[in-house]
């Protein structure tokens, strides 16, 4: 039995870097016009910014559905394995309550985790879980790990313009 690591899109970590990390993805559905793109799947963060300053398109996202979590959680559990997921701030997205609700039917195999921030701020707290996994602590130590760490990550960010924070 080991500890699994299921993290969102919005942490800035795409495919081919989570199978580097080790960690699972699952993405968020981002629409640009009438196309509809797997973040950080099949589609980059540089197509995305590329889009953003190219054309006048809003981008819109949705929340990953309860069922999404659910084929992954199974998929992660179906050896024993327990499941961490780390997901994008609850007041930012509805996914974490998708989430949650998903992992009711795990019981104390799936342990879901509000990093209450996004992007880069949400990538340190699950480079934090990767190293308290090395450590050899248990799902329940490292959630409770996480639950305080991330009350002290802050991200700051400096806009040439609030054109795109806007879009």
């Amino acid at each position: 039995m080991s500890i699994r690591i299921l993290v969102d899109s919005t942490s800035d970590i795409d495919l081919k870097e989570a199978q580097q990390l080790n960690v699972e993805l699952i993405s968020m559905e981002v629409m640009l016009g009438d196309e509809v793109y797997e973040d950080g799947v099949s589609l980059s963060r540089n197509e995305f910014f590329t889009e953003m300053i190219e054309t006048d398109v809003v981008p819109k996202t949705s929340r990953i559905p309860a069922y999404r979590f659910e084929l992954k959680f199974e998929e992660m559990t179906k050896n024993g394995d327990e499941v961490i997921c780390i997901l994008l701030s609850s007041g930012l997205s509805g996914t974490y309550d998708e989430a949650k609700r998903a992992a009711e039917k795990f019981g104390d195999k799936v342990f879901v985790v509000d990093s209450l921030t996004a992007s880069l701020a949400e990538r340190i707290l699950i480079e934090y879980a990767l190293r308290l996994v090395k450590q050899g602590l248990s799902a329940r130590e490292i959630v409770a790990h996480l639950e305080k760490k991330k009350k002290r990550i802050r991200l700051l960010a400096l806009m040439g313009t609030l054109k795109y924070l806007k879009k």
